[in-house]
Parts: structure tokens; C-alpha cells; sequence
């Protein structure tokens, strides 16, 4: 084979080579980015979590700091009455637990604390005083499966 035709091939071969060595470099990178977008897409995700946790764990602690600092308003007895003081703090316990039913409520470690919220003003919501119509329906319906006898008060009118 002439000299001048062996050049031809192998300058053909290493071209071959060339394209696909390019060839690969292309898969590597679109295989790279869609790890990379997979590992994004987790890491949101895992960081979205934490943000809920920590929104749901500060919504808790402002209600039970709120408690630590009235205990007359958040450990009655079942025959105290309901007054305009407890019947807002009652309010802001609900709206905690609502709150948190929103957020969390599919972790039962979270259950457990928004049932003891409703669990620690039952005789709020048994009193007429809770007006059901402040709260969405979903959580009005949660409410009446835990507190069978729940009465609702009339909203007020705003006129």
C-alpha cells in the first residue's frame, strides 16, 4: 500500500476515533446532568421537608410557650367556665392545631400533638363558644370525629 494512502487511513482511523471519543463525552455529560438534576430535585425536596418541620416545630412552641407563660388558661378544670380570656386562648390552640394538621398532620408524632391540643380544649369546644365557621371545614369535620357533642357559636356578624 503506497505511502500517501496509509496516511489517508489513518488519518480516517483517528478521526473515527475523534468522533467517537465525542461521541461519549456527550453521553457523559447528558448522563452528569441529569444526575446532577436528580440530585437537585432530592436535595429541594429534602430541604422543602425541613422547612415544613421547622415552620410546623415553631407553631407548636409559640402555643406552648403561650401556655407556660397563662398555665390558669391552658390547664382548666372541665367545670370552669368559658370566658372571653380562655375563649381566645382555646381560639389559638385550634388555630395551632389546625395549623399544624395542615402542615404535618401525616406524621403521627405530629398526630399525637395536635390531638392533645383538642384533647386539652374539649370544654371549649362543648361549651357553644368555638365558632366552627373561623376554622376550614375539613378541620371542623376532624374536630367533630374526637369531640362527638362540638357545638358550634354563630359567627359574628361584621356589618
Amino acid at each position: 500500500m503506497p505511502e500517501g494512502q496509509q496516511t489517508v487511513e489513518r488519518r480516517a482511523a483517528a478521526g473515527n476515533r475523534l468522533q467517537q471519543m465525542a461521541l461519549w463525552a456527550s453521553v457523559v455529560v447528558a448522563v452528569s446532568g441529569a444526575t446532577t438534576l436528580l440530585i437537585g430535585v432530592r436535595n429541594y425536596n429534602r430541604t422543602a421537608e425541613a422547612q415544613v418541620q421547622l415552620l410546623a416545630l415553631g407553631t407548636l412552641q409559640h402555643y406552648l410557650d403561650l401556655a407556660v407563660a397563662h398555665p390558669e388558661l391552658a390547664s382548666r378544670d372541665k367545670d370552669q367556665p368559658v370566658d372571653a380570656q380562655y375563649g381566645w386562648f382555646a381560639a389559638h390552640a385550634l388555630t395551632t392545631a389546625q395549623t399544624l394538621r395542615l402542615l404535618v398532620a401525616q406524621q403521627a408524632d405530629w398526630q399525637r400533638s395536635i390531638n392533645a391540643i383538642i384533647r386539652q380544649h374539649r370544654t371549649y369546644l362543648r361549651s357553644g363558644a368555638f365558632v366552627c365557621e373561623d376554622f376550614t371545614p375539613e378541620f371542623v369535620r376532624y374536630l367533630r370525629d374526637r369531640v362527638e357533642d362540638l357545638k358550634c357559636a354563630p359567627a359574628p356578624d361584621l356589618r
